[in-house]
Order: C-alpha cells, then structure tokens, then sequence
C-alpha cells in the first residue's frame, strides 16, 4: 500500500513530546483523585491513554500501544464504576505511567518501544486479580502476549445501534448529495487538517502537503476560527477542509456545520467556490454518515483507518488535483 511519503520514523520525538505534554496533565489528574474523586478527572485520564494506544499504534511502536492498552482497560474499569479510585488503583495509573514515560526515554534514545515490561504487566494483572502489593521484576518470558490493540471507535463516542456502513454505501450517500460543477482543477488550492490525533495530523498533513499547502488546527474551535479569520483576509481562504469527529471543545460535526452558515451568511458560491470538507472518521455507521452528508453538508464521508488512495481518490474526484 501506498504510504503517502509519511515515515513514522522522523516524527517520533515529536510524537513522545506531545504525549510527555498530556501525561504530565494526566498524572497530576492522577494525584487529585486523592483529594477529589471526581469524574471528569478520570475522564480525561482514560482520553490521555486512548490517545496515545491510537498514535503509537500508527507510528508502529505496537509494544507500547499494546500495554497502553491494558492500562486503558484499568482505567475504564475506574471510569465505568466498577472499581474505585482508591490508593491501591491510584498506584497502579501512577506506576504505569512512569513506565510509559521509560517507553517514551527509549523512543527518543532508540528509535523503538524494546522495553521489559514485565513488571507493568504484573502490576496490573496483581490489580484486575485483587492482589495490590507491587510486584518484583520477572522475566520477559514470563509474560503473556497482551490482547491486541481494538481498533474500535474511542469509549467516549456515542453509542450506536446501527450496522456500520460499508464503502460501497458510503459513496452511495455521497453521490445523492450535491456535487461541484467546476469544469477545471482548483488553481494552487490550500488545506486545512482538523484532527486532536498527533499522528492522523502528521499522516494526513504529510500526503496531501505533496499536492497543496497544509494548515493543522487541533479542534473544532480552532477550525472556525482559522476559517473566520479567512473570511477576513487573516489567513489563507481554505479549499480543502479534512476534519476528524471526536474531538475535544467542539466536534467535526459541529465545526462542519458552523463553516456552512458562514459561507452561507457571506454569498459564497453554493458547490462552487466553497470549502470542499471531507469528514475522516472512526464512526462508521449510517446515522452519522448521514448527518455529516446531508444535515451538516460535508461533501466526503472516509471510515479510519484513512487510505492514501482513498484519500487520492476524493481530492480528484472534488477536483482538488488533477487525475494522474
């Protein structure tokens, strides 16, 4: 498959950087579960640990991904009630996250996630079990093979009843919605990445930068903003907008939403000289497909994970470049 040009490689001490940022947020929410129980700390804790699982699985650093996913699975236990955020489970994040913190030291000083585990492992299985002294050292071979990573939509997405959609019924809602009638591929076009994932920023900016000039912005919020300061002439007027759901403040949907009224409220040409907004996300089903479409006026819907030919695809099929 086609890699897009994007190496994983030249973009992990960025990558641990960033995660140092939100694990140093999450560990000092840690510390005031002591204190306060509260659960918008526990929250954003597990969205901490999510992301990471999601990022270094895409950077490829599997190891890591996989025991952030176990930690995940502790703390979604705290988060869901079933257990409490007692000093024991709070020893437990707070042991954890010094070894991801030594995942990240061999990231930034070797290149990967080749690190013993064990002792994490242990910890948390002496925890799920009941037992919370915390254990010694074991070997590495000693340790079973951790469950692999889901690929599931984040816990903090809606929950929905309907079957997923399939490509085939993707583009199906796609072609009953309105469709450019531009007759020539958009002149020196510009994007804008709307995503709070470091690594489907990096992934997404990193392929379409080869055919246009790529701006990121982490939230809804910030999209609008950039969007609005287009309008004024403060930034560049943006022809491409891919944005992700599930993001913190205000999401894609949202956001989507919100562009459309602006355009609206200033003339631009309807399915002409307006942003053509692509939807990326891991909300695959129909209800949600069909309010990015037809309610929120995305002109694509593409299911994560994101294929660069997908990807290729839609940027011709919007005339955004020109078919090779």
């Amino acid at each position: 498959m086609d890699n897009g040009g994007f190496e994983p490689d030249l973009f992990l001490t960025e990558f641990v950087n960033e995660c140092r940022e939100a694990t140093e947020l999450a560990v000092q929410d840690i510390l005031n579960l002591e204190e306060d129980r509260d659960q918008e700390s526990v929250d954003r804790i597990f969205r901490v640990l999510h992301s990471i699982k999601g990022n270094s699985s895409m950077l490829g650093l599997m190891d890591l991904s996989q025991f952030v996913h176990k930690v995940e699975d502790t703390c979604s236990d705290i988060r869901s009630g079933e257990r409490e955020p007692d000093k024991p489970a709070i020893n437990v994040l707070l042991k954890s996250f010094d070894l991801i913190e030594d995942i990240f030291e061999n990231v930034v000083d070797n290149g990967d996630d080749k690190i013993d585990y064990s002792a994490g492992y242990k910890l948390l299985e002496n925890f799920e079990s009941g037992a919370v002294s915390t254990p010694a050292p074991q070997p590495a071979a000693a340790v079973e093979t951790p469950a692999a990573v889901e690929t599931s939509a984040p816990a903090e997405a809606p929950v929905v009843n309907e079957t997923p959609v399939s490509p085939s019924e993707v583009q199906s809602v796609e072609s009953e919605a309105p469709q450019s009638h531009e007759s020539d591929v958009r002149k020196e076009p510009i994007a804008l990445i709307v995503d709070d994932d470091f690594a489907s920023r990096k992934i997404l900016s990193t392929y379409i930068s080869k055919h246009m000039p790529c701006y990121v912005a982490k939230d809804g919020g910030e999209a609008i903003q950039a969007v609005a300061e287009s309008f004024s002439g403060a930034s560049p007027t943006f022809d491409l907008i891919v944005m992700d759901i599930m993001m913190p403040n205000i999401d894609g949907l949202q956001a989507c939403k919100a562009i459309r009224q602006m355009e609206r409220s200033r003339n631009v040409d309807t399915f002409g000289s307006e942003s053509k907004i692509f939807i990326a996300s891991s909300l695959g089903d129909k209800a949600t497909v069909h309010k990015a479409v037809y309610e929120c006026q995305a002109d694509s819907y593409i299911v994560k994970p994101v294929t660069f030919d997908e990807l290729h695809k839609q940027l011709v099929r919007f005339k955004l470049i020109a078919p090779e």
